[in-house]
């Protein structure tokens, strides 16, 4: 590429850029090889419960029984089929995550600025970028008054860069690269390298944008699964010993296999991954993109949320309304009959603002101005920008310094109204006329921006003093659709809501009573925060909930102050100075139309649309998947407490194992299906949101569940083993009596499926109850059909032993559940007299 250092470059053309993509193809890294089916195959037969079946079916075909080892090769066949449907899912799943990250740049093509999916860049094309973007390729600074750039992901270090534009050859001080972040500043960068050509692609696959690191629940269950595996392998290696000595090696190793896979739960950190994976897909569907699994896990456990008000409670889109001009109010139409007297106003207030319109406002003063006949582009083009200073938290001001054509240099200055008119030189009589109109408008929930302008002798610095105040312009940004219903929703939850606004208070006041959020009359400013000391900031935090005119790194603060309570705090932002606030949140909540890409590295989570109401779907969504997890886990451990139970109970009576490798196989290709594919669709709970937010502290399984695990595990082991003992220790019908053992166990774990669910649970999750009738079938199969019989070493039962496998675990879980029902009313009854 030829080095360009005509200022007045303007981009290439669509042609020209179709012609280099061809040369040098789309601006992404080489994708990560796909996992192949071979892979996928060696990882699923390297599985334990795999190696113990291939194990028992070697076992068996060297001792002869070649029918029995072909059963075990053809349960293996449909465990992989099984374990290859779900990981194609989970894969597809994370290929859509992957799309959602996609980047987008403002790219100059034909002379005109549009905002392009990066992948199309190619060298030569000419960007735009500012504070917060994520630099899209490599390249070097063409015009810029100065940028600060984060160059940590290349280097390591901290520390921002400050970039200068070129002047005759490409240095360090004006060579930018992929994958950085604009700290402050903006600028207009030539593209030189894409793809793997950049630095970034050089580096490889550093970093993931979706983090695929263990979360803390996760660790806690492979260690439990660790540790319950150590176990088995004992139990095991005593059973293996103790049959062997009784009646010969071979069959000493048969039982010793089958009680380890009855006892190793290798599904339980399947089912864990499966389910935060599958959620944090479904979560996309409700325009939600989690970065880091642990929000999954924190969401449910929100107990307040901090939010923004531009853009998130109200929609972001303004409409200019009112315009504040000479001492006269006008409408957007009874302006446009004075357009001459106005054009002053119009001129001004484009110059104040940025030149690429990417803030509402900034967009609707351009559109408004085209729509009264003002050529922007030409417009603009009459104009050279000496000095562009971003919008300063602190005195809530932009600033532009710009030279016309008649060599004039102006500086043009907009933002909060009473920061414009602190260092403009009105008189106090005509400052308390321009505060009457701001109350009246502030009141109505109108978003009010001044704008001012300063002759200069010389192009200097920016000097906010004697400023000439030009008018206001008045906008409206009504709340979005939904918003009071999530407010409502989110209290009765239990989740406090707290605005945090760049806003003054009559705006903030007037928006907090349009969508009923419950708050405190008394609002605080950031002046008031800046007077308050730590202990005074953490008393206040407890009673207000509207903070107006806050400067971003007071966010930090309010969020710490929040914390020291013991809140989960959940924090929204979008720009670059919200970085530190959204660390220091537990949930930290970038916004994904508006938002910076600083402010999206910061943050756990992505809004996609930038509304709350977003957010609070989220909530319940987060606390939909660790409900399901937890009805999982119940039904793994309900469902391994009798399994474990029959495999150990024989011997205390010495007897040989009631069940053989095929019924535990048989077992476990429910348990899998059931658990992993049917609760993770599982709907949530009517009351969910209504329950107060999880304890951060509170283990997966609770005391209260693991009294249900236990119940419904010894319940299920009592109604199996009544059987055993009454066939087999009674009668001596060791195969009849393994038949009704084996047939009430699995009506039991049928019955766990539909007694622990709601009703409308039940009725909407059609693929539990497939699952459900598919068992309950093929149980029935294999004690009636022949074949089938034979295979499982079964005996055909009558018509009254089959009612009795139904009904006395129908009997005993709807005792249960009448028991569970009744001790819940009575817990309901309790707590209002607390």
């Amino acid at each position: 590429m030829n080095l360009i250092t005509n200022k007045n470059y303007q981009g290439l053309s669509s042609a020209k850029a179709k012609e280099i993509m061809e040369k040098y193809g789309p601006n992404i890294r080489q994708a990560k090889k796909q996992k192949t089916w071979y892979g996928r195959f060696f990882k699923i037969i390297s599985e334990p419960m795999i190696i113990l079946i291939i194990a028992i079916a070697t076992v068996y075909f060297f001792i002869g029984d070649h029918f029995e080892a072909f059963i075990m090769i053809c349960s293996i066949i449909s465990i992989i089929i099984i374990e290859f449907i779900q990981e194609t899912k989970t894969d597809k799943a994370i290929k859509v995550l992957d799309k959602m990250m996609t980047q987008y740049c403002t790219v100059f093509r034909d002379n005109q600025s549009k905002q392009l999916e990066s992948k199309y860049l190619v060298p030569g094309d000419l960007i735009f970028v500012t504070a917060g973007d994520k630099i899209a390729a490599d390249g070097f600074i063409l015009r810029s008054s100065g940028l600060q750039i984060d160059e940590s992901i290349l280097t390591g270090e901290a520390i921002s860069v400050t970039k200068s534009e070129i002047i005759s050859e490409i240095t360090n001080d004006n060579r930018v690269f992929q994958g950085t972040l604009v700290n402050q500043g903006e600028g207009y960068i030539v593209v030189e390298k894409t793809g793997n050509n950049t630095e970034y692609g050089k580096l490889g696959d550093l970093l993931e944008e979706i983090k695929t690191l263990k979360t803390p629940l996760q660790k806690k269950v492979h260690n439990l699964v660790k540790y319950i595996a150590i176990v088995a392998f004992l139990v095991a290696a005593s059973v293996t010993l103790y049959f062997s000595l009784q009646s010969g090696f071979t069959k000493g190793l048969l039982n010793g296999l089958t009680i380890a896979i009855a006892l190793i739960p290798e599904e339980f950190p399947v089912v864990f991954s499966v389910f935060l994976i599958m959620g944090v897909w479904r979560m996309t569907k409700h325009k939600t993109l989690i970065r880091e699994m642990t929000m999954v896990e924190i969401l449910g456990s929100a107990t307040v949320i901090c939010t923004d008000k531009t853009g998130t409670l109200t929609e972001g889109k303004m409409t200019l309304k009112k315009i504040y001009f000479k001492n006269k109010i006008l409408t957007p139409n009874e302006a446009k009959k004075h357009k001459k007297d106005f054009l002053d106003f119009i001129h001004t207030s484009l110059l104040s603002l940025e030149q690429v319109a990417i803030d509402p406002i900034e967009i609707e003063v351009q559109r408004y101005a085209k729509e009264i006949g003002i050529n922007t582009q030409k417009f603009f083009a009459k104009h050279r920008l000496v000095t562009d200073s971003s919008f300063d938290s602190n005195t809530k001001l932009v600033n532009h310094i710009w030279e016309n054509n008649k060599n004039e240099c102006w500086q043009y200055t907009a933002g909060a109204p009473e920061s414009l008119i602190k260092y403009s030189n009105l008189s106090n009589e005509e400052k308390q006329k321009i505060e009457k109109v701001l109350k009246e408008n502030f009141e109505k929930g109108y978003r009010v921006i001044a704008v001012g302008k300063r002759k200069m002798i010389d192009c200097d610095e920016i000097t906010l003093n004697n400023i000439n105040f030009v008018g206001l312009i008045i906008m409206s940004d009504p709340p979005r659709e939904g918003v009071k219903e999530a407010i409502n929703l989110c209290q009765k939850a239990g989740i406090r809501i707290i605005m945090i606004t760049g806003d003054n208070k009559l705006t903030a006041h007037s928006i907090a009573e349009q969508i009923n959020l419950k708050h405190n009359e008394e609002i605080l400013s950031g002046i008031e925060l800046e007077k308050m000391s730590p202990a005074e900031l953490y008393k206040s935090v407890k009673h207000h909930d509207i903070f107006a005119r806050v400067q971003p790194e007071q966010k930090y603060l309010i969020v710490e102050a929040l914390q020291k309570h013991g809140e989960i705090v959940a924090m929204t932002g979008d720009g670059v100075n919200d970085t530190p606030a959204l660390k220091k949140a537990n949930i930290g909540i970038a916004m994904g139309i508006r938002g910076t890409e600083v402010a999206r590295a910061a943050s756990g989570m992505v809004l996609l649309d930038d509304n709350f109401s977003t957010i609070v779907k989220a909530i319940e969504e987060g606390r939909r998947i660790y409900d399901n997890i937890r009805q999982a886990f119940v039904f793994l451990f309900s469902f391994h407490i009798p399994i474990v139970g029959m495999s150990l109970l024989p011997l205390a009576f010495g007897q040989d194992l009631i069940f053989m490798p095929i019924h535990i196989i048989f077992l476990e290709m429910i348990c899998d299906p059931a658990s992993v594919l049917g609760f993770e669709r599982e709907k949530a709970k009517h009351d969910l949101m209504l329950e107060p937010p999880r304890p951060t502290t509170e283990p997966l399984i609770n005391p209260k569940l693991w009294a249900k695990i236990i119940v419904q595990g010894l319940a299920i082991t009592l109604i199996s083993f009544s059987f055993y003992y009454y066939y087999v220790i009674k009668l001596q019908q060791f195969e009849h009596g393994r038949t009704l053992a084996f047939g009430s166990l699995v009506i039991s774990q049928i019955l766990i499926i539909i007694f622990s669910r709601e009703w409308e649970q039940i009725k909407s999750n059609k693929f539990l109850l497939i699952i459900s009738f598919i068992t309950l079938t093929f149980s029935l199969a294999t004690i009636y059909l022949a074949p089938l019989r034979k295979i499982f070493h079964f005996t055909s039962i009558t018509f009254q032993e089959f009612l009795l496998i139904i009904f006395i675990p129908l009997i005993i879980f709807s005792i249960i559940k009448l028991i569970s029902w009744l001790i819940k009313i009575n817990i309901k009854k309790i707590q209002p007299s607390k």
